[in-house]
């Protein structure tokens, strides 16, 4: 197994075991990546017995696996697997805002997600503003950011993750998902 297969084996086990979460995909994403990168050492058994459980793998043989790896070639594919999961975190975040059936079914929300995420991909505001006028977006009043509270924190751990993907990418899923996917639904003749 060289590094691109634990990469791919660890990144297909976390999907998979984010079907048992209960937390909101963008979440766990930032507590998986900030749990993973806080390891120093990566011979800590539990960093190995982590990715191991995540992998599927009973923990000698990924022990096994991964030590036979250089430093390089470990830090190589940590370094990997915190970048896909903190990709799949925003991906996923930004998938709930656009298969949203409220936000499907308003047509005023959409255009406004819409000129704010096209502004954004512009360059002509930066990904705070788009951020935080987003936010307003989904929750426009001060009563409605108390009442989901939790909601709203929950967003800013999935605006977060952009800390550590290249803004080209996140221009790029931010297109994808609440400009092209969001536009596909207002020619959907059923909804508004």
């Amino acid at each position: 197994m060289d590094v691109e297969d634990i990469v791919e084996q660890v990144v297909r086990g976390y999907d998979l075991a984010l079907n048992f979460s209960t937390l909101p995909t963008w979440v766990d994403a930032m507590e998986t990546f900030e749990y993973l990168d806080d390891f120093e050492d990566l011979d800590d058994e539990e960093l190995i017995e982590t990715l191991a459980r995540l992998a599927g793998y009973p923990y000698e043989n990924f022990k096994e696996v991964w030590e036979g790896l250089s430093d390089k070639e470990r830090e190589e594919a940590l370094g990997e697997i915190e970048y896909r999961i903190v990709v799949l975190g925003f991906k996923e975040l930004l998938k709930g805002i656009a298969t949203d059936f409220y936000i499907m079914e308003n047509k005023e929300m959409r255009e406004k997600i819409i000129d704010v995420a096209k502004r954004y991909v512009n360059g002509k505001i930066d990904l705070y503003n788009f951020a935080v006028e987003l936010e307003n977006i989904l929750w426009p009043t001060e009563d409605d950011k108390k009442k989901y509270d939790e909601a709203v924190r929950d967003y800013w751990d999935g605006i977060g993750l952009t800390d550590y993907i290249e803004e080209d990418k996140v221009k790029e899923m931010v297109k994808e998902y609440l400009i092209e996917e969001l536009e596909a639904v207002g020619k959907t003749s059923d909804l508004g």
